[in-house]
C-alpha cells in the first residue's frame, strides 16, 4: 500500500486510503500511523527483507542440490562407459591377438598378400593396358585399295607414345610404276580416316560382355546386311545375358503328368511316340535345364519330365534402323536370320528297370524374343538390343512424314596427320620400280585403350575394319633396294614429289 501518515491526512484522503485496500495497490514501505491513542505497523519493512531472503537462500540450496545430483549421475555414466569401453577394448584386442596368431601361422601367407595386392591394382593395369593389335586395322585402312599398293617392309610401334613408324614401298600398278601420286594419296587418306568404339547392351541397356559378341565372320570380314553393320550376340552362353542369373538354383517343376506348360513351347505331336533327333546345333547352350522326377501313375510307371530351354544366337545391330526404330515396328528375334531354324520339340523314351518302368519326357523349348525399339529425334535408343557409339551421334530432323537421319564421327583416328621423313626411288624383291618411303604417325591413344572395346575404323573409301588378325594377310613385304647406279631406269625415273604433311 502507499504510505500514509495519518498525522497529516485530511478528510479528502481517506477515499484513497479505502481504494489502496480493495485495489491491493502496494509500496516499498508498509503504511503506518497514528490515530489518538492507537498505532497501527502493517508488516514491519525488516520482515518483508527477511522473507525475500529466506525464499534466495531457500532456492539457492535447491538449486546445489540439483546441480550435485545431476553431477553425481553424469559421473556415474561416465565411469558406467568408461568401463564398458575398456571391457570392449580388451575383448577385441584378444580377439585381434588370437587372429594375428592363426594368421601368423599360415606358411603362405606372404604369397596370400601377394595375390591380394595385385588382384587390387587389375583396375588401374586395365586402365593403363594397350591393344597392340589394334594397328593392323589402323594400316589395313590406310593403304589403298585400286591399283595402287603400299607395302610395309619394316614396321615399330610405340604404345606408349601412341606412334607408328614404318618404312614403306608404294607402286602405282601401272606405268609408271614410280609415282609420288601414290604417296601424296596416302597422306591425304590418313587426315580422313576415323574411328569408333563402345559398348553393346540389351533391351535394358545394360551392359553386354565383350566375350559374348560376335563381331566378324571366318575370313575377318565384318558383318553387314542390306549395308547396315551388325554383332551376333551369344545370349545363350553362361553369364551372356545380363537379365538372366545362370547361377541361380533350379526349382523342380510341379506341372501334372503330360502338361507341360512352358513359354514359346509349341508341341503338336503325341507324347506317345518317339520323337526326331532335335535340329539342334551344338554349339547353343542349354541354360535351363530343369527336370521333374518321381511322379507314379496309377499303373506303377515313373513319369519323368526334363525341360531344357534353348536361347538361340540374336542378331543386334551396329548401325541404327533408324526409320523402323522411329516408328516403334516390332522385330522378332526368330526372324532375324540368326539360328532360325532352331524348333521346340519333344522326345519321349521308356526304360524298364525291375518291373517298373520309366517314361522320360524331353522338352526342348526354344526362346525367342520380341522388341520393340523406340529411337527419338535426337538418336536416343532404348527397348532393344543395340550399339551405344562414344564416338558416333545420331541426329533426325523431321520433314513431314518423313525423316532425315544424319551421323557425327567426333573421333579422328589421327588427328595430328602424317610426316613422311623420306622418299627415294628403288626395286623390290621382284627387281620392280618402286618407291621407297618412311613415316611416322601419330595415332590417338583412345584408340589403343584395352578398356574402349568394339574398335572399329571407318577408311577414306568406306571400308570399315575391325581387330583382327587376318588382316595381316598381304600387308608386309621384304625390304625394297636402293637404285643401283648403273642402274639408269631406276636412276631416271621421272617422278612428281610432293610435301609432307
Amino acid at each position: 500500500m502507499k504510505k500514509i501518515d495519518f498525522k497529516t491526512m485530511h478528510l479528502s484522503d481517506i477515499p484513497d486510503v479505502i481504494k489502496s485496500i480493495f485495489t491491493g495497490e502496494t509500496d516499498n514501505e508498509m503504511m503506518t500511523g497514528q490515530t489518538g491513542k492507537y498505532e497501527i505497523n502493517l508488516v514491519p519493512d525488516i520482515k518483508t527483507d527477511m522473507l525475500k531472503l529466506m525464499k534466495l537462500r531457500n532456492m539457492i540450496v535447491f538449486g546445489c542440490v540439483v546441480v550435485i545430483i545431476a553431477s553425481s549421475v553424469f559421473t556415474a555414466f561416465l565411469a558406467i562407459f568408461k568401463g564398458a569401453q575398456d571391457l570392449t577394448i580388451a575383448s577385441q584386442g584378444k580377439h585381434i591377438e588370437n587372429l594375428s596368431n592363426t594368421i601368423n601361422q599360415y606358411s603362405e601367407l606372404p604369397d596370400f598378400l601377394n595375390i591380394q595386392d595385385q588382384l587390387a591394382k587389375l583396375k588401374s593395369i586395365n586402365d593403363n593396358r594397350s591393344v597392340l593389335s589394334r594397328v593392323f586395322p589402323v594400316l589395313k585402312n590406310l593403304f589403298p585399295t585400286n591399283k595402287d599398293t603400299i607395302k610395309i617392309s619394316d614396321l615399330n610401334v610405340n604404345l606408349s607414345t601412341s606412334t607408328i613408324n614404318f618404312d614403306a614401298q608404294a607402286n602405282a600398278g601401272e606405268e609408271p610404276y614410280i609415282d609420288y601420286r601414290v604417296l601424296e594419296s596416302f597422306k591425304k587418306s590418313v587426315n580422313l580416316m576415323k574411328y569408333d568404339y563402345g559398348r553393346f547392351v540389351d533391351a535394358q541397356g545394360n551392359l553386354i560382355p565383350s566375350r559374348c559378341i560376335e563381331e566378324t565372320d571366318a575370313a575377318g570380314n565384318i558383318l553387314t546386311d542390306n549395308g547396315n553393320t551388325y554383332a551376333i550376340w551369344k545370349r545363350g552362353l553362361t553369364d551372356c545375358d545380363p537379365s538372366r542369373n545362370d547361377h541361380q538354383k533350379k526349382s523342380a517343376l510341379t506341372q501334372p503328368n503330360n502338361n507341360s506348360n512352358v513359354s514359346n513351347t509349341s508341341l503338336k505331336s503325341d507324347f506317345g511316340k518317339v520323337k526326331a533327333k532335335s535340329n539342334v546345333s551344338d554349339d547353343v547352350e542349354h541354360v535351363e535345364n530343369t527336370e521333374k522326377s518321381g511322379n507314379v501313375e496309377n499303373n506303377g510307371d515313373v513319369v519323368k519330365t526334363d525341360i531344357q530351354t534353348i536361347i538361340p544366337d540374336e542378331k543386334i545391330w551396329r548401325s541404327p534402323l533408324f526409320d523402323l526404330w522411329y516408328k516403334h515396328e516390332k522385330m522378332r528375334t526368330a526372324d532375324d536370320g540368326i539360328q532360325d531354324t532352331l524348333d521346340t520339340n519333344a522326345e519321349v523314351s521308356e526304360s524298364e528297370v525291375n518291373g517298373v518302368k520309366t517314361r522320360t519326357q524331353k522338352i526342348k523349348n526354344v526362346k525367342n524374343y520380341i522388341y520393340t525399339p523406340s529411337m527419338g529425334l535426337d538418336g536416343k535408343i532404348s527397348s532393344v538390343p543395340h550399339f551405344e557409339s562414344s564416338c558416333i551421334t545420331y541426329k533426325g530432323e523431321k520433314n513431314g512424314d518423313n525423316v532425315k537421319w544424319s551421323a557425327e564421327n567426333k573421333c579422328l583416328m589421327v588427328p595430328k596427320g602424317i610426316r613422311v621423313t623420306d622418299s627415294s626411288n628403288g626395286r623390290d624383291s621382284s627387281s620392280n620400280l618402286v618407291l621407297r618411303f618412311s613415316t611416322i604417325i601419330t595415332v590417338d591413344p583412345e584408340l589403343f585403350k584395352f578398356t574402349n572395346k568394339h574398335i572399329m575404323t571407318f577408311g577414306p573409301s568406306g571400308q570399315n575394319v575391325t581387330d583382327s588378325y587376318l588382316q595381316v594377310e598381304g600387308m608386309f613385304a621384304a625390304p625394297a633396294k636402293e637404285c643401283a647406279k648403273d642402274d639408269a631406269e631406276c636412276v631416271g625415273q621421272k617422278t612428281s614429289a610432293g610435301t609432307n604433311n
